[in-house]
C-alpha cells in the first residue's frame, strides 16, 4: 500500500483529537489588546487542523485574546485560490527559541469559513 503523505506536502502531526498539518501559510491577524487598541498584523502559520492553528508572528497576542484570522491556502488546482475566514482565541503562547523570530500563539477556532477568491 502506498502512502500519500510520503507524496505530500503536508505533514501530519497526531497529539491532538483533530489532525494537525506542518503547512506554512501567510496569515492577517487582527486583534484588540488589553488596552482595547485594534492591531493588526501579517505572520505565518506553523500547523493548521479543523479546529486550530498555530500561528509565529512579531507581537505577543495575550492568552484569552479573541482574533480574527484570514489564512490564504495553496491553489490546488490552477486559478482557484480559496482564503479561510477564522475566528478564534488564543489559547497559548509560546517562546520561540529564537526572540528575534517574534512570538508563537496557539489559536483555537470558534467558526471559520472557507472563501473562494476570484481569479
Amino acid at each position: 500500500m502506498i502512502s500519500l503523505d510520503a507524496y505530500h506536502p503536508m505533514t501530519k502531526i497526531e497529539r491532538r483529537d483533530c489532525e494537525r498539518y506542518v503547512f506554512e501559510l501567510p496569515v492577517h491577524a487582527r486583534w484588540k489588546n488589553v488596552a482595547g487598541e485594534v492591531k493588526e498584523e501579517t505572520g505565518i502559520t506553523r500547523d493548521i487542523s479543523s479546529s486550530g492553528v498555530f500561528m509565529i508572528c512579531k507581537n505577543f497576542i495575550d492568552k484569552e485574546c479573541e482574533i480574527d484570522l484570514q489564512v490564504d491556502l495553496p491553489a490546488l488546482v490552477e486559478n482557484a485560490k480559496s482564503r479561510v475566514s477564522v475566528r478564534g482565541r488564543v489559547v497559548r503562547n509560546v517562546s520561540l527559541t529564537n526572540p528575534d523570530t517574534g512570538h508563537g500563539h496557539g489559536i483555537m477556532f470558534n467558526n471559520y469559513k472557507i472563501l473562494r477568491l476570484n481569479p
